[in-house]
């Protein structure tokens, strides 16, 4: 399109922004939800779980608006945008962690404690190895409403390509909307590829039993 080429290093300047914004929350949320799954007692698992429900069902843009009365940050900035994409990463992710967890079969765990592995020992060569699949496809869900989240930070400061939705309907530009959607959509598709990728390199031994079937 003509006005992508004529602005594509302000777009090419959103874009990296859009990607910081996302990247940041998909990690500190991923995070917090792994470790709550791991570390919280199985009794407090079904509040936590209702909470983190009842929280994704709250829209975005209330908690960007409303967090600075809760936590004292400024209405305008990144802040904001981050720790609410955090808090909806982690609600979507513990529930894709724990499921992960639960899916590992019982039998191979009973298997490697009967041969004297630690706990710790059954947690890096058992049970996290055998949950990787199910954590990468949480981390895809969860990367691809991030991103798509992302964008309504531009209507609370920060100048990712939500702004060219903000501005191109102000200024009546359809083409600088449309290079927005676009922008997006490569980005979440890239971030999906990748997550796939990344999914295929931590789990060598699926490959090896495709090729074998």
């Amino acid at each position: 399109m003509e006005w992508a080429a004529k602005n594509f290093d302000f777009v090419l300047q959103l874009s990296l922004t859009h990607v910081l914004i996302s990247l940041v929350p998909l990690f500190l949320g991923s995070v917090f939800a792994f470790a709550l799954v791991r570390l919280t007692p199985p009794k407090l698992a079904g509040t936590i779980g209702t909470t983190f429900s009842a929280i994704y069902a709250i829209p975005s843009l209330a908690i960007f608006v409303a967090l600075p009365a809760v936590i004292g940050t400024s209405y305008l900035g990144p802040t904001n945008v981050v720790i609410a994409l955090s808090v909806y990463v982690a609600a979507s992710m513990f529930f894709s962690t724990r499921d992960a967890f639960n899916q590992v079969p019982q039998p191979t765990v009973f298997i490697a404690r009967a041969q004297g592995l630690s706990p710790f020992q059954l947690f890096v060569h058992v049970e996290l190895p055998l949950a990787i699949p199910g954590l990468i496809a949480g981390l895809r869900v969860a990367a691809a409403s991030t991103v798509s989240m992302a964008s309504i930070g531009a209507i609370v400061g920060v100048r990712n390509l939500g702004y060219l939705f903000l501005d191109g309907f102000q200024r009546k530009i359809p083409e600088e909307i449309l290079t927005g959607l676009f922008a997006i959509f490569l980005i979440g598709i890239a971030l999906d590829i990748g997550l796939m990728a990344l999914g295929k390199a931590l789990t060598p031994w699926t490959r090896r039993s495709a090729q074998h079937a």
